[in-house]
């Protein structure tokens, strides 16, 4: 037996295509939306293929039991807490283990950032559950999304769902900071570092002693920090002071060079410089800036 869909307890909500053409309408929208959503519990002979694909990414994520995707003859077990981004116009089928059947939310995902979406996602990609995982976070926001379909597919409804999306997106794509909230750093050797530049904002700090509080050496933090940040260490050291140093400048009673002071720069003219490079503006234009919007 193949089942496309009609498994007790199911979810699904298709946006009307007229309906979508009005959403994409908005350019808040037109990069990236959903189409297609839901949620298939026990789904016991679910199969789906689609010989030439279709225009949308297709996020499946197991939350009990296991499935199979086969893309491009290449197939694939997804075993229960992981998930998968099947790319746009991409062939594939899809289907439920027959000892095991999965229970699967999913998602079609259509504008012009679907496709780096699935980029990095096209295999089977873990989602551990720990006590610090956020799971039922997770779940709660698509109930959210659900319980806002029910209510059918009124331009501000599809609005709010739509920008619930990439918070969705994003407890999927980026797990670890999804679940930072939670975690103690004590063995994230960046966040320590982070910390650390946060409580010596006031001093000047080098790439050794960043190395030495988190116990690594200098090129291998450099290089895992820059990995994780974009950034290398120093460089994001000097954001946080022009960062803090924002925030300083909205006292009007701190002339420009006590701000620089405050932030272990005892030259101003280095200060600003570096302000500038950060802010792409001079500390007083900021300033002056932030007088005017807040008058």
């Amino acid at each position: 037996m193949k089942r496309k869909e009609g498994f007790p307890g199911q979810l699904s909500y298709i946006i009307p295509k007229g309906t979508l053409q009005k959403l994409i309408q908005n350019p808040l929208f037109e990069d990236l939306y959903l189409t297609d959503i839901g949620y298939y519990p026990h789904a016991l002979y679910h199969y789906r293929e689609r010989a030439e694909g279709i225009s949308q990414s297709i996020l499946i994520y197991s939350v009990e039991g296991s499935g199979f995707i086969n893309i491009a003859g290449n197939l694939y077990k997804l075993p229960p807490d992981h998930f998968f981004i099947i790319p746009q116009n991409t062939p594939h089928s899809y289907f439920a283990d027959k000892k095991d059947p999965w229970s699967i939310y999913w998602i079609h995902l259509e504008g012009k950032k679907s496709k780096f979406i699935s980029h990095s996602f096209s295999q089977p990609t873990p989602i551990e559950r720990t006590n610090t995982s956020r799971i039922n976070d997770r779940l709660e926001l698509f109930g959210e999304i659900f319980k806002c379909l029910e209510m059918g597919h009124g331009i501000e409804i599809l609005e709010y769902v739509n920008m619930c999306l990439p918070r969705l997106l994003a407890t999927f794509t980026h797990i670890k900071q999804y679940r930072s909230i939670n975690e103690p750093i004590n063995n994230d050797p960046v966040g320590l570092a982070i910390n650390f530049m946060l409580e010596n904002l006031k001093k000047r700090l080098s790439l050794k002693q960043l190395a030495k509080e988190v116990h690594l050496s200098g090129s291998y933090f450099s290089r895992l920090f820059l990995s994780r940040t974009g950034f290398p260490p120093i460089d994001y050291f000097n954001q946080l002071k022009i960062q803090q140093s924002c925030r300083l400048l909205d006292n009007k009673e701190l002339s420009i060079a006590d701000v620089a002071r405050e932030i272990g720069m005892e030259d101003q003219f280095y200060f600003s410089r570096m302000f500038r490079k950060v802010m792409n503006q001079s500390p007083r234009e900021y300033r002056k800036g932030r007088i005017l919007t807040s008058s």
